[in-house]
């Protein structure tokens, strides 16, 4: 029998040697096998990730940046002090206040672009959208390349979910649908339900078995004139979805019912609290990424135009988001989870300094801030600064790849693989940028 050998001198199975034809075709390489292969040896297979997503970009003034000796036109609201010395947060976050040491805060975050559309596709992706369609991406999704190089952690599981639905550059681009993301819905509604997780009453475990036979047996002969992968993502929708309705863990994690009503209550009755609470449930039982997306009664967009209560806005938006992400971090800490979970929130830009004639402020991409809890990562930190009026990074300037980086770091991936794109050509993960070393032991 031959043996291969890799550049470590470990032995590459007969398995391995021949699947490198089929890999690079689809855009991995040898060297992209053997770089997962050595990182998975560092690297935990049960880490996961939950993303809030601020969608309309909150003010970093009016959140975690406040600043208290700025003009008084600048600072609507009063700051509060935290766990951490002299470190302020906004009035609306005593909760988070009182647990700051369980998560960092980056106050330098700056992309420059004051687009939400490219913004956001920058945010959820690591690269600027040269040529934008609305709601197409341009580049896979974050939660798609997590779904590609990692899979699920439990059997049965979808690797990528998104609550209540994906954001509009959340998709898998040239990747193939296979990898995006799981729509589940509101789960604070009353009647909340996932779609296909319930078997129809009449069809037993053993009559489902032979329609997806049939099924596989009519759509074999279709296979070799499929270019685009569509017939592979069917078989990996089937394979999962039959996973999904046949198994009873699966249809449980998503029974947000089942979670005592006192817990469900310090969460918040809200989409978002209910939603945190989901995502906790979801990478408990198995997901590996959980994309949250906020927009709940109105987007954190406060301009004070039509459409928008201006900053007074942030007296519902704050004390909501206050109270879901605090108990969603006590409860993975509480369950033993936050050291193998990682929770980051960001939207796609800041705003403006200065409240502007509707009493709203406008966006800003020049500096903005995100905030990191749990995965084991060191935290009860601030991370770089802004200057005196929130308006531009005064150190430590870090970028949405910097963001995204230290995610894939968390998770063991490595920003080197390469899928192939329409055209074939191989694009890494990340054009550029670096975890945020002050986060790593």
């Amino acid at each position: 029998m031959l043996n291969f050998y890799s550049a470590d001198g470990k032995d590459i199975d007969r398995r391995d040697f021949l699947r490198i034809g089929s890999l690079a075709a689809g855009g991995v390489t040898l060297a992209d096998l053997l770089r997962q292969r050595a990182m998975a040896k560092n690297a935990r297979n049960d880490t996961a990730v939950i993303q809030i997503f601020l969608c309309g970009g909150p003010s970093q003034h009016d959140t975690f940046d406040p600043k208290p000796l700025a003009p008084a036109e600048c600072r609507p609201f009063d700051s509060i002090e935290t766990a951490m010395p002299g470190v302020r947060v906004t009035e609306f976050f005593p909760r988070l206040a009182a647990i700051f040491d369980d998560f960092s805060v980056v106050r330098s975050v700056a992309h420059g672009d004051g687009s939400h559309n490219h913004s956001v596709h920058w945010m959820q992706t690591g690269r600027y959208p040269n040529k934008l369609v609305f709601g197409q991406n341009q580049f896979p999704a974050t939660g798609a390349m997590i779904a590609r190089y990692r899979g699920a952690n439990g059997r049965g599981m979808p690797p990528n979910v998104a609550i209540p639905e994906g954001f509009y550059y959340s998709t898998s681009s040239y990747m193939g649908a296979r990898y995006d993301p799981m729509e589940v819905g509101d789960p604070n509604k009353l009647d909340f339900s996932v779609s296909n997780l319930k078997l129809i009453d009449d069809i037993t475990t053993n009559r489902l078995d032979d329609r997806l036979r049939i099924l596989r047996g009519l759509d074999r002969f279709r296979r070799d004139v499929d270019t685009h992968g569509q017939f592979a993502a069917m078989d990996a929708f089937q394979s999962t979805a039959y996973d999904m309705i046949t198994g009873p863990a699966v249809r449980r994690a998503f029974d947000i019912s089942g979670e005592d009503p006192r817990l469900r209550d310090r969460y918040g009755r809200t989409r978002l609290g209910q939603a945190c609470l989901l995502a906790r449930r979801l990478v408990e039982a198995g997901v590996t990424f959980v994309n949250v997306k906020d927009y709940e009664f109105f987007e954190w967009d406060l301009h004070g135009t039509v459409g928008g209560p201006g900053i007074a806005g942030m007296k519902t938006k704050g004390p909501h988001l206050d109270m879901a992400l605090s108990n969603l971090i006590i409860d993975l800490k509480d369950r033993g989870l936050l050291g193998r979970v990682l929770v980051q929130v960001f939207g796609e830009f800041g705003r403006t300094p200065n409240i502007n004639a509707t009493a709203g402020r406008d966006h800003w991409g020049n500096v903005f801030t995100a905030l990191f809890a749990g995965g084991g990562l060191r935290h009860g930190q601030v991370i770089g600064s802004s200057d005196a009026k929130g308006a531009l990074p005064l150190d430590r300037p870090i970028g949405p790849t910097d963001l995204l980086a230290t995610m894939y770091r968390f998770l063991g991936i490595s920003t080197d693989l390469s899928p192939a794109d329409f055209a074939g050509r191989p694009i890494p993960l990340l054009p550029d940028g670096e975890p945020i070393r002050e986060m790593f032991g």
